[in-house]
């Protein structure tokens, strides 16, 4: 398919922020009839899934719901490009020196977290990519940057710390590395920080960079504000921005408090990155006129604005190399009903994410070591024939581990890699006397969300063990 130029897409972008709900519909409503056509014609999986269905497709609830673990299943008939292939894209990911590069020099590929229990393998293809850069640069920016705060960014060269997983490949990083790739320069300015890294060490690194603006999970950007307001972090962020797990209106207050700068949140996933952008009124505006975000409850059926749905399907009218249609995504958001404050017609909403915990243990000079959530599950999800697993602390100094491994991995085995690797981390933290524990019992899906909460503090009742 061909691309439409990026001055194109972003001149779009620019005109659909301006324009009413019905111009966005008719937007969504002609780039969804393209795509269904797309993946009929590309698709064998979508050829069959839609062959009862009518020739011209304007409403996305004519179609059937779909889901990861049967996509990845049906991978190669999935995806549109006969040359895409789930072993050859397995092959690729395995190598950690691929982070950033195209595959086939045309996708950029990432892994997707697993909060639903089961990974994923995407590809983003030219259109997509154009989008995302359009939405960030020709919506986004605008709406959280005066342009005194543009200039005080470019006045610290736009120098950008982004505190993630960095050890694998999810979409944030791979997206990072490519900008450099392309333009080595970038290399000064932007710069990614594993959240594996002792908090004084990081603390140290941010202190040498100073960095314009602080990109990183929610959680990780609250723990750098409590070492900015004990006087060891030094830095001026003109934007911070939070993303992958839930921020609490009192903590995006603090940490605005704390580095003196704007904080704002991104809601995007592996499957669409750029799902909604905050106003600073308290929303996430949804980035209708090239996704569609159809918030249902248990189900199915579609859940009205003013109330918390139990589930959201998403559907992303850019990837016309695996099209993602009504696809169930797992998260809970709630519209809102009225109009939003930061007059923006686009659709408002909020969303009931990420609730892992940061870990405190007990060192053995009587501190408290924090450990940051997504620190462990980069851990656990890198070590080889893990399917699944939850990490929880039962003890000031003990953490029991679910775990379910691959059909095709030995548990124990998989275990005994996992311990080691966990001991090796905790230990770089000052924590090597932690002691770890595997329970019998299988990870578990949150009742409330149905999605696989990773990390949390449970000190309240005994966990069998082995």
């Amino acid at each position: 398919m061909n691309k439409p130029s990026f001055a194109k897409i972003a001149w779009d972008v620019r005109h659909a922020s301006r324009a009413t709900p019905v111009a966005v519909q008719a937007r969504q409503q002609a780039r969804l009839a393209e795509l269904v056509n797309y993946a009929r014609q590309h698709s064998p999986y979508y050829a069959e899934r839609y062959a009862h269905l009518p020739e011209q497709i304007r409403d996305v609830r004519h179609l059937p719901i779909t889901g990861k673990v049967e996509l990845m299943d049906n991978f190669d008939d999935w995806v549109t490009d006969r040359e895409l292939s789930r072993a050859s894209l397995e092959q690729f990911v395995a190598d950690k020196s691929n982070i950033g590069h195209l595959f086939r020099d045309r996708y950029l590929v990432c892994t997707t977290s697993g909060t639903t229990g089961n990974p994923a393998i995407l590809v983003q293809d030219p259109l997509m990519m154009s989008v995302v850069g359009a939405l960030n640069v020709v919506r986004a920016t605008p709406a959280w940057l005066t342009t005194g705060d543009l200039m005080r960014i470019l006045k610290a060269r736009a120098r950008t710390a982004a505190v993630w997983a960095i050890d694998g490949h999810f979409l944030g990083v791979s997206m990072a590395q490519r900008q450099i790739m392309e333009k080595p320069s970038r290399a000064k300015s932007i710069r990614a920080f594993s959240v594996l890294t002792p908090l004084p060490e990081l603390v140290t690194a941010l202190n040498e960079f100073q960095p314009a603006m602080l990109n990183g999970y929610a959680t990780a950007v609250s723990l750098l504000a409590q070492e900015q307001e004990a006087g060891r972090l030094h830095i001026q962020p003109t934007l911070i921005m939070t993303s992958s797990e839930s921020l609490a209106v009192e903590e995006r207050a603090r940490i605005a408090a704390a580095f003196g700068g704007k904080v704002r949140d991104n809601y995007g996933c592996s499957e669409f990155v750029a799902i909604a952008y905050d106003c600073g009124h308290g929303w996430l505006h949804v980035h209708a006129d090239w996704i569609i975000l159809e918030p249902v409850d248990a189900d199915f059926q579609p859940t009205p604005p003013g109330q918390t749905s139990q589930s959201v399907l998403l559907t992303n009218l850019a990837n016309h190399a695996q099209p993602i249609l009504r696809y169930n995504l797992g998260d809970r958001i709630l519209v809102n009903p009225e109009p939003c404050a930061c007059g923006s017609s686009l659709p408002a909403i909020r969303v009931d994410g990420r609730t892992d915990d940061i870990l405190r243990f007990t060192a053995p000079d009587g501190s408290q070591v924090p450990v940051l959530p997504l620190a462990l599950w980069s851990v656990m999800k890198e070590t080889p024939g893990v399917q699944r697993f939850q990490a929880l602390q039962t003890a000031a100094s003990q953490l029991t581990v679910r775990l379910e491994s691959k059909q095709t991995a030995d548990r124990q085995a998989v275990w005994d890699s996992l311990q080691k690797r966990l001991h090796s981390y905790l230990t770089q933290q000052g924590l090597s006397h932690v002691q770890l524990a595997l329970a019998t019992e299988l990870p578990e899906r949150d009742p409330r969300s149905g999605k696989f909460r990773h990390v949390w503090i449970e000190t309240t009742k005994p966990e069998k063990m082995f």
